[in-house]
């Protein structure tokens, strides 16, 4: 390593452009000083990276870590999501929304559920209770 980077560091954390990321998005190598860094590890609450993205590094013996992904200026902070032993919440104050390629889920503040897919079960080993009026079957 350099004597410019370690000069840098000295034991405490810096912010990097993204350089290159993996297929997943994970990041492999930053930008300091117009010079590419590899990248040791990454924590894993980061979500997916892209190219120019702003990273927060520590610096280890073993290498650089990110640590942090910074929000960009048009995005909102994380959602709000709590563990109660085992017992995930996710809290918006307008809608939640669970997604992949052929289906979702979506919960509104007004207590509207939508569930969309190809294929959609319902198993139980108990009653399964449909309430409401109507309900609507096709």
């Amino acid at each position: 390593m350099s004597a410019q980077v370690k000069s840098i560091f000295n034991d405490q954390q810096i912010l990097a452009l993204v350089n290159r990321v993996d297929r997943l998005g994970k990041v492999k190598a930053v930008l300091i000083n117009n010079v590419a860094h590899e990248i040791i590890a990454q924590a894993a609450h980061i979500t997916p990276c892209k190219t120019n993205d702003t990273v927060l590094l520590t610096h280890t013996s073993q290498g650089f870590v990110v640590t942090a992904v910074l929000a960009s200026e048009d995005q909102a902070p994380a959602a709000l999501i709590k563990n109660s032993e085992g017992h995930i919440t996710i809290e918006a104050q307008q809608s939640i929304t669970l997604q992949t390629a052929k289906g979702l889920i979506e919960i509104f503040a007004d207590g509207t559920i939508v569930l969309e897919g190809q294929d959609i079960s319902a198993n139980s080993e108990q009653d399964l209770t449909l309430a409401g009026w109507p309900i609507r079957l096709n």
